[in-house]
């Protein structure tokens, strides 16, 4: 299945998860290659992921995917043994976190990074 098919297919099949989320923000780019690519390489941080760029976007995220993200947060330390230095905004690193997590995952299932 083409990338841009499987990406509307997780936003139609889990409308409300962290995959449609960044599915919707990665077809709103002409170039998915080019946007997974320099996600993984300059993050949210970069500002290039206008839904989560200002703290009460990132904190309403957060809160409507605590679960998820918590799993996430969970799947990753324990699979690299590294613990997510969560810095002054435990919402906002860890909203960013889990987009830039499920975008890698993505990414790579598509075959684009």
């Amino acid at each position: 299945m083409k990338p841009r098919k499987k990406l509307k297919k997780i936003i139609k099949e889990k409308p409300t998860s962290i995959q449609a989320f960044v599915a919707e923000e990665a077809l709103d780019h002409e170039n998915l290659s080019h946007f997974f690519n320099d996600l993984s390489s300059h993050g949210c941080i970069s500002g290039m992921v206008g839904s989560l760029i200002y703290y009460h976007q990132t904190h309403q995220f957060f809160d409507c995917h605590y679960e998820d993200i918590n799993d996430l947060r969970l799947e990753y330390e324990e699979n690299t043994g590294l613990q997510i230095q969560l810095g002054s905004d435990l919402k906002n690193t860890l909203a960013w976190f889990a987009f830039e997590e499920t975008a890698f995952q993505l990414g790579n299932e598509l075959g684009l990074l």
